[in-house]
C-alpha cells in the first residue's frame, strides 16, 4: 500500500534517487503535453502545460481571435526539464464557454464560473496515481472524461511522485488529460504532495495550478512556499471552501478563524444555496485512516451554525464512504481514483466490518463521486470504474451506480 504516511522510512534510497535525477541532465519537452485549466475568477482562466509553445490561442469559436502569452509559473516544477507554462487569460465574460488551443494541439474548450441560477456537474476523486504504477488509473479517468464535468475535484494525493519517483508526476498530468483539457482540475492537496521532501514537495504541484482566493497555511512547508494552501470559489448556488493538510497543530485553527467569514457571508447570500468544503484528510472514516478529530470539531462546528453547508468530501482512505448527516453535513470519503485500494485482512474489507453507526453506506471499490447541483439539492452518486476482484468488497460495472443520495438545500 503506498498511501500512508509512515513512507517516511524510504528515506536513503529515494534521497539518492532524487538528487540523481535532479542532477541527471534532461532534455526540454518539446510536444505540449500535461494541459489542464482551472477556473480562477467570474472572468478568468489560468492555463498550464509543458512544452516548447509560449502562447494559448482561444476565443468564442475555433477561430481564435485571441491569444495569451505565457510565463514561466513559480515556484518551477522539477519532475522534468519542461518547459513548463502558465497562461493567466482575463477580461473573460462569465458563464461562458471558449475554444482554445495550445501549438498543433488540438481545440478544446474551457469556460468561466457560471451564474448562481446554473445546474452543473461536478466530479470528485482522490488518492489518483498514474496508470504505469496503478492499472485502475485509465479507467477511472476515461469515465470522469465520458461525463464531461464542468470541474474535477480531486482531493489530494494527486501523484503519488515521493513512492514511485518523479517520472509517474507528468505521467499523471497526461493521463488525466483526457478530462483536464476540457474540465477545470481543481485540486486539494493530500500527504503524498508534501510528506517526503527528499522525494517530492509541493513544487511540483503548486506550480503546475493558478488558485482563485489563494491563501497562506502557517506551517506549510519550505519547499513550494508560501500561498495556495487552500483557497475558495463560488460556482452557481455553491461555495466551495477547500482546506490545507495540517502541517503544523495550528494550520486547521488558523483556516478555521480565515475561513468561518467566508461561511457567514455565504450564509447571507441568498444567490447562495450551498456550502461545501473538501479537504484530503477526512472528518469521518472508518477506513484504513481513521477521520481527524481536529478537523471533526471545526466542521461539527460550523455545520452547527450555518444551515447551508450540506456537504464535505475527503479522501486518504482508498475506500469509499457517506456518513448519515452530521450535523445535517454529509461527509463523503472518494479515495478510490486510481491507486491501491485499502488494505484489510477481513472479509468486509475494512479493518472492523462493524458499521459504524454514523455511516450511511461504504464500499471498497474504484470510481469517483458525481455531484449534479440542482434547484432541489446535490444528487450524489458513487460511480464504479476499474473492477479490481481481489480488492474489492463489492461487485459493480463500469459506469454503474455504487450509492446515491439527495443532498438537500440548506436552511
Amino acid at each position: 500500500m503506498r498511501c500512508t504516511v509512515e513512507t517516511r522510512g524510504l528515506s536513503a534510497v529515494l534521497s539518492f534517487v532524487l538528487l540523481a535525477a535532479v542532477a541527471a541532465p534532461r532534455s526540454a519537452h518539446a510536444v505540449d503535453d500535461e494541459v489542464h485549466w482551472t477556473m480562477t475568477g467570474p472572468t478568468s482562466v489560468t492555463v498550464d502545460w509543458r512544452g516548447a509553445s509560449t502562447t494559448v490561442r482561444y476565443g468564442p469559436t475555433s477561430n481564435y481571435t485571441l491569444s495569451a502569452t505565457a510565463v514561466t509559473p513559480s515556484p518551477l516544477p522539477f519532475s522534468s526539464a519542461g518547459p513548463f507554462r502558465e497562461a493567466r487569460i482575463g477580461g473573460l465574460l462569465p458563464g461562458v464557454t471558449y475554444h482554445y488551443a495550445i501549438g498543433t494541439n488540438a481545440d478544446h474548450t474551457f469556460h468561466t464560473l457560471p451564474p448562481a441560477t446554473a445546474s452543473f456537474v461536478v466530479y470528485a476523486e482522490g488518492d489518483v496515481g498514474d496508470v504505469s504504477s496503478y492499472s485502475r488509473v485509465g479507467p477511472v479517468q476515461a469515465l470522469i472524461a465520458g461525463g464531461k464535468p464542468s470541474f474535477t475535484l480531486v482531493v489530494g494525493d494527486l501523484t503519488y511522485g515521493n513512492a514511485n519517483g518523479l517520472a509517474v508526476v507528468d505521467k499523471h498530468f497526461n493521463d488525466v488529460m483526457v478530462w483536464s483539457q476540457d474540465a477545470a482540475y481543481m485540486p486539494g492537496w493530500g500527504n503524498h504532495e508534501w510528506d517526503i521532501p527528499t522525494a517530492d514537495d509541493f513544487r511540483d504541484y503548486k506550480g503546475r495550478f493558478d488558485f482563485p482566493n489563494p491563501q497562506t497555511s502557517p506551517g506549510a512547508p519550505a519547499a513550494g512556499c508560501c500561498g495556495e494552501d487552500w483557497y475558495w470559489f463560488d460556482q452557481g448556488a455553491v461555495r466551495f471552501i477547500i482546506y490545507p493538510e495540517p502541517y503544523t497543530k495550528e494550520t486547521w485553527p488558523d483556516w478555521a478563524r480565515r475561513a468561518e467569514p467566508l461561511f457567514a457571508a455565504a450564509q447571507a447570500d441568498p444567490a447562495l444555496r450551498f456550502i461545501v468544503t473538501a479537504g484530503h484528510r477526512p472528518a469521518y472514516s472508518s477506513g484504513q485512516h481513521d477521520g481527524k478529530s481536529q478537523i471533526r470539531a471545526i466542521l461539527d462546528d460550523f455545520g452547527g451554525r450555518f444551515g447551508k453547508y450540506v456537504l464535505n468530501l475527503a479522501g486518504h482512505s482508498h475506500n469509499y464512504e457517506r456518513t448519515k448527516p452530521q450535523g445535517h453535513v454529509v461527509h463523503v470519503t472518494a479515495g478510490i481514483g486510481g491507486g491501491d485500494l485499502a488494505p484489510a485482512a477481513t472479509a468486509c474489507k475494512f479493518p472492523d466490518c462493524k458499521v459504524p453507526a454514523w455511516v450511511a453506506f461504504r464500499a471498497v471499490h474504484h470510481g469517483f463521486v458525481k455531484l449534479t447541483v440542482r434547484a432541489d439539492g446535490i444528487a450524489l452518486e458513487a460511480i464504479c470504474a476499474g473492477a479490481s476482484p481481489a480488492e474489492d468488497s463489492v461487485r459493480c460495472g463500469d459506469a454503474e451506480i455504487l450509492d446515491q443520495a439527495l443532498i438537500e438545500p440548506g436552511r
